[in-house]
């Protein structure tokens, strides 16, 4: 397979990292080229910096500038023209065993040592904290439309052109499945996600306090699995990092 042997023989490099990308895209055209909040330069400063005495500027950059994950056209835009580039520009190169480069969308675990390693960046994130989960999941924290917006924000991609597999993760209050008719809801929403052609999605259904409390007294809890990205886990044998990054991750409380 290694020695170019194999019938289909390819390689896939994964685009990462989208909704980081874009929410900084809208950040740097709304602060600093629309709505002039402040210089580049001073953008700049601000980030390498890492935003020290600069909250007030970050907050705005989290908190004004549109997020991709939110149905915003605004943005969703800028996510599908850099994606679909990306993606019609990997397709173009051969690999050295004579097959072809397949692009995807996903980053398993890495988007915790990932971001360890980028310095702060315009949507507000700061230095060293985790990007985006999963590949075309919203940044943490930053869709706040529910789940049917981020459905819609992911299928604006020509997710087509990813042959090589995408990642969307997603998780759910266990509340959301006690009520009449939640089942029904869930399965609307499955339904949705099938007829948008978004090609994946994984859930977690928990609590964020349970998981604080396995984190607190992981001998309590040694059958709690999770899903990853990818793949499920024991929660407690998970870094520590990957093991925050999961409990910030939004949770979803309806389908709306």
């Amino acid at each position: 397979m290694t020695a170019g042997g194999a019938h289909y023989n390819f390689s896939g490099p994964q685009g990462v990292q989208v909704a980081n990308l874009d929410d900084s895209l809208a950040a740097l055209r709304q602060a600093v080229f629309e709505e002039s909040w402040l210089p580049a330069a001073g953008l700049l400063e601000a980030l390498r910096g890492d935003f020290a005495g600069q909250e007030a500027l970050r907050q705005r950059l989290v908190n004004r500038a549109p997020k991709y994950g939110n149905d915003d056209d605004r943005v969703d835009a800028d996510a599908a023209r850099w994606a679909d580039c990306y993606s019609e520009l990997v397709g173009l190169y051969p690999t050295v065993r004579g097959g072809t480069y397949q692009p995807g969308f996903y980053t398993v675990s890495a988007h915790v040592p990932m971001g360890a390693n980028v310095g702060a960046t315009p949507d507000g994130r700061r230095a060293g904290q985790p990007l985006a989960d999963g590949g075309l999941s919203p940044f943490t924290g930053r869709d706040h439309r529910g789940a049917t917006a981020v459905l819609k924000s992911v299928s604006k991609l020509n997710l087509e052109l990813a042959s090589n597999g995408t990642l969307l993760n997603m998780k759910f209050l266990p509340s959301f499945f006690a009520g009449p008719g939640a089942l029904d809801k869930f399965v609307l929403l499955l339904r949705g996600f099938c007829a948008l052609k978004i090609p994946h999605i994984q859930f977690n259904v928990v609590v964020a306090e349970t998981l604080r409390r396995a984190q607190a007294r992981p001998e309590d809890y040694p059958s709690l699995v999770v899903r990853v990205a990818g793949y499920s886990a024991y929660f407690t044998e998970l870094d520590r990092g990957l093991q925050d990054e999961i409990i910030a991750r939004t949770e979803y409380a309806d389908a709306a």
